[in-house]
């Protein structure tokens, strides 16, 4: 991925954008993902739902700095799950399916 290329027009957008819209964005993100996950037979609408909003509200959390460093990682052929931020977003994103009815995905019929 070619994150750094991409980045400087995307925090332009970013600086030009009403706040709103950002929810939008984060929105649009959810809605794709249940769309996906309820396609792929993975969950039903509302444990999609659940899904979703928790793995989108987790990745949200990370700043410019993070995408940078792990792009960085990943242009160097580095793995950079051994950052600590990198852990703890794998460990809440596995908190993210606990309790939840999750199947392997199936091809769409």
């Amino acid at each position: 991925m070619k994150l750094l290329q991409i980045l400087p027009l995307a925090l332009v957008g970013l600086v030009a954008m009403p706040q709103a819209n950002a929810v939008d964005i984060k929105q649009s993100n959810i809605n794709q993902c249940i769309e996906g996950a309820v396609k792929y037979k993975v969950a039903d609408r509302s444990t999609a739902s659940k899904l979703c909003n928790c793995t989108i509200n987790v990745r949200s959390n990370m700043t410019i700095g993070q995408m940078w460093e792990i792009e960085s990682y990943a242009q160097n052929k580095k793995d950079p799950s051994g950052l600590p931020y990198v852990k703890k977003m794998q460990n809440d994103l596995q908190q993210c399916t606990v309790g939840l009815d999750l199947k392997q995905p199936q091809k769409p019929s």
